[in-house]
């Protein structure tokens, strides 16, 4: 596994835990976000205007997660390169998302405390064609209260968060199929 401690420096002069304290943890769980803040430190409240935070694309272009929301359910995976279960579960979000947007849905990949151009590297190598995006700066992790990778959260059509939690999972699945399942006129879909 690959620490990130400039990422972690970083965000340690951001507010969150230092980078010594985190890499405790990391050991101590194998991927930074299934513990990233310490119990004594609170986890931040998300923040009402949280949609309007930019994420960037792989080249590096700007946009507010509402638009890549669009108005459809999503779901969207926290997470990254360094984090071995978030690796894993690549292949399934994949998977998902294929079958998601042939059914009006959507999955979006947001790589936490990672440039665009090593997680381009990262997409190109694994064969991932689904969209992908970066929180650099941790701005949305921040605005959200996301302390954990990996971290999945499913949107409905009015981009209010129906579900959260850590890995991808068969809730979350099911929350994104529910939503698919219910729009009106939807026709008859085929999830995993």
């Amino acid at each position: 596994m690959r620490l990130r401690f400039d990422v972690l420096r970083r965000w340690g002069r951001r507010g969150g835990p230092g980078a010594a304290a985190i890499a405790v943890l990391i050991s101590a769980s194998g991927c930074a976000g299934r513990t990233v803040s310490p119990s004594s430190r609170p986890t931040p409240a998300v923040t009402a205007d949280f949609r309007a935070v930019n994420v960037r694309g792989l080249s590096g272009e700007a946009a507010p997660l509402s638009a890549l929301l669009k108005r459809r359910p999503t779901l969207v995976s926290f997470w990254a390169p360094w984090c071995e279960p978030c690796v894993r579960e690549q292949p399934d979000l994949e998977r998902l998302s294929r079958a998601a947007e042939a059914c009006g849905g959507a999955v979006v990949g947001v790589a936490v405390g990672e440039a665009p151009d090593g997680i381009a590297a990262f997409a190109r190598q694994k064969g991932l064609t689904f969209p992908q995006f970066t929180d650099e700066t941790f701005a949305l992790a921040d605005a959200i209260g996301q302390r954990r990778i990996p971290t999945t959260m499913v949107f409905d059509g009015n981009q209010q968060v129906v579900f959260t939690g850590e890995a991808l999972d068969a809730r979350a699945a099911a929350a994104l199929k529910g939503l698919l399942a219910s729009r009106p006129g939807a026709p008859p879909c085929v999830m995993p």
